[in-house]
């Protein structure tokens, strides 16, 4: 779950004062190139730069909520996925079936210890489900036995959930079948999973308190500033404020230049001193 935790708010702050600056960069630009390199410019440059930020931030309040309700729904189907695995095999393909229902009209008619047997689309289906981690990818063996158990049930296709990704092989041994086969991949699953029960404000509270209880020493602290992934954004921001300082000739953007490049080259030595204590 670590690819949807919240950014630290170092990052989120660094963020809103790029942005800020780009747009008060951008209207500086243009009243310079009205005017000429003056005060009044400047001053101009700036106030039309808060106008830009402002008018961007109402015009992307939308698109936030929007993006906020969709990670609430990925967040969900992941917790969602992640239960599942801890279910009996019997109740976790019932889940799943339970879950296919908004996309696939299927009327259920038996429970079987690893699926669901129902008729759908006129014709007796399948729903057989396949719960193992995201690092086994699923083989062709595993699509041989749902194939199998279908022809045992007598129906006439099969759809087969899977929380794990699916190897090439498999896929293609399933597109070749006599019998139709429909794969539910693992993030369609996340999909109808979270769209049935996206994460609450309680989940995304304990999430964001696991995260903080995690960087609570300083030690922790060091190790998120200097994480070798935010090297690109460091670079990028010092070369931007650079860039600012050539062109305004202001005394106060090389220092914050500088401490971003600082911070660019003390994520590529933590970076490399840990390669070297990993041998």
């Amino acid at each position: 779950m670590h690819k949807y935790q919240p950014k630290a708010p170092l990052g989120e702050a660094a963020d809103k004062l790029l942005r800020a600056m780009l747009a008060a960069l951008a209207g500086t630009a243009w009243f310079v190139y009205l005017w000429g390199l003056r005060l009044t410019a400047l001053t101009a440059g700036i106030a039309m730069g808060g106008l830009i930020w402002l008018m961007v931030r109402q015009l992307g309040k939308k698109r936030v909520m929007r993006r906020e309700a969709q990670m609430r729904q990925m967040i969900g189907g992941e917790l969602a996925l992640s239960r599942l695995m801890m279910l009996s095999p019997r109740h976790a393909a019932f889940q799943a079936a339970l879950w296919l229902l908004p996309k696939a009209d299927i009327h259920m008619e038996k429970a079987l210890p690893w699926g669901v047997l129902g008729t759908w689309k006129g014709g007796r289906v399948l729903v057989r489900l396949i719960a193992q981690h995201e690092s086994l990818p699923i083989n062709v063996q595993q699509v041989i036995k749902a194939v199998r158990d279908a022809h045992d049930q007598e129906a006439d296709r099969c759809l087969l959930c899977v929380t794990a990704p699916v190897s090439k092989e498999a896929a293609a041994y399933a597109e070749d079948l006599e019998m139709p086969i429909r794969i539910v991949t693992r993030e369609e699953l996340v999909a109808l999973a979270g769209a049935n029960e996206p994460a609450t404000d309680e989940q995304l509270h304990r999430m964001a308190e696991g995260r903080r209880h995690k960087n609570r020493n300083w030690q922790g602290w060091l190790a998120e500033i200097l994480s070798p992934k935010r090297a690109k954004r460091y670079l990028w921001y010092g070369i931007a404020l650079a860039a600012l300082a050539l062109l305004t000739r202001q005394w106060v953007y090389p220092f914050p230049s500088a401490v971003c490049l600082l911070l660019y080259a003390g994520c590529k030595i933590r970076n490399w001193r840990r390669k070297e204590e990993s041998w």
